[in-house]
């Protein structure tokens, strides 16, 4: 039997490495540097028993009753038979296909959808879930930097360095040698690729599958970052509080080279997606929204954004397919020309806060946030 090891690689960024990096040094912004826990959230309201003195809904044009082709709706493990409790959130999507879709979120939840039908796939943890790898035959879930719950992989419960039992829905636990408890973020890497990125608080690493016993892993700087995109396996961009982004290239070498960027805010950026090497667009608090163009070290500010709701998260096809969701239920789409609010029918009186966007090909999108997972016209 094969078996493997975690390494869990660095490459050092100062936080104030360079003036360029806006708002690197800043400590006063409270809003921004203390996000709110992506565990549990609470039972929202329920439809129907208004008092008929309450405030008139001043935001219904977007959240009609009934779902159609141009609308999100509820399509996921919080419907149906396949049940995930709706005070769970969800804070990642992320698929292979169109009938290859994992979901991960608080209280170590993880679900899968094979095109048809939802499944609960349990793997006996109350840790929050942040990060999934997939690869081409096997799921990695990741909560923190001290270990990873793993699907697939050529792993016993007798391998040196841990393994564990395998839980109901196939997973087990290894640990990260010399790794830490730090929180993970986000992660990312194309399909192929040696190295998974990873963000955190105390900034970016990368984490690769090598044959040997156990898992290792070590940290690195770069400031606090909270999500990670790349156009190939060798450039990627991360975003993270006061504004900061930093673009790394070699990234799937032996010496990456990070070098940070003017986003032109203070406000902290929770989501990046990479269109293009010379075409990035990130999203963050009060509806803040940049968009890099090869320009120079100089983000562009886009101001002409429907929303000034928090939004957390950017998602694409194309420079013309571009989906952003956030707080509040707010879901936005480019076209290509401008950005434009979308509805979301079957909430009734909810508007949670949506964390999380993917999509498999134009016309084919996912969302998840506060208990719910929702997609273009109910249907994959």
């Amino acid at each position: 039997m094969r078996k493997s090891r975690w390494l869990l690689g660095v490459a050092s960024l100062s936080a104030c490495a360079s003036a360029l990096f806006v708002g690197a040094c800043a400590t006063n912004d409270d809003r921004v540097d203390s996000p709110p826990s992506p565990d549990a959230a609470p039972i929202e309201a329920a439809d129907g028993g208004a008092d008929v003195d309450a405030a008139p809904c001043v935001d219904c044009e977007y959240f009609p009753e009934t779902c159609s082709a141009e609308v999100l709706c509820p399509n996921g493990p919080f419907d149906g038979n396949a049940k995930l409790d709706r005070r769970t959130q969800v804070n990642v999507i992320r698929g292979t296909s169109a009938t290859d879709i994992w979901v991960a979120g608080a209280l170590g939840a993880l679900a899968h959808y094979d095109g048809t039908s939802w499944t609960v796939s349990a793997a006996d943890t109350q840790e929050t879930m942040s990060a999934l790898w997939l690869r081409d035959s096997s799921q990695v879930s990741l909560s923190r930097f001290d270990k990873v719950y793993t699907r697939g992989l050529d792993f016993s419960a007798t391998d040196a360095g841990g393994g564990g039992p395998v839980s109901p829905g196939g997973w087990s636990t290894h640990p990260i040698v010399g790794g830490d408890g730090a929180q993970l973020r986000s992660g990312w890497s194309v399909p192929g690729a040696k190295w998974f990125w990873c963000t955190s608080l105390s900034g970016v690493r990368r984490m690769s599958l090598s044959p040997s016993i156990s898992f290792e892993g070590a940290g690195f700087g770069g400031g606090q970052l909270e999500s990670i995109h790349g156009i190939d396996a060798n450039s990627l961009w991360a975003v993270g509080s006061h504004g900061s982004a930093i673009h790394v290239t070699g990234a799937d070498g032996d010496n990456p080279v990070t070098e940070a960027f003017n986003t032109q805010t203070w406000q902290s950026l929770r989501g990046v997606w990479v269109a293009a090497e010379s075409d990035v667009w990130a999203v963050g608090a009060a509806g803040t929204m940049r968009r890099y163009r090869g320009q120079g070290m100089v983000w562009d500010a886009f101001d002409e954004v429907p929303t000034t709701e928090d939004l957390n998260a950017v998602w694409g096809t194309s420079p013309s397919d571009v989906w952003a969701v956030g707080d509040a239920g707010v879901v936005l789409h480019y076209d290509g020309n401008r950005w434009s609010r979308v509805s979301i029918a079957g909430l009734g009186a909810r508007r949670p806060k949506l964390t999380t966007v993917w999509t498999s090909s134009a016309g084919h999108v996912w969302v998840g946030g506060q208990g719910v997972v929702l997609s273009l016209g109910g249907k994959p």
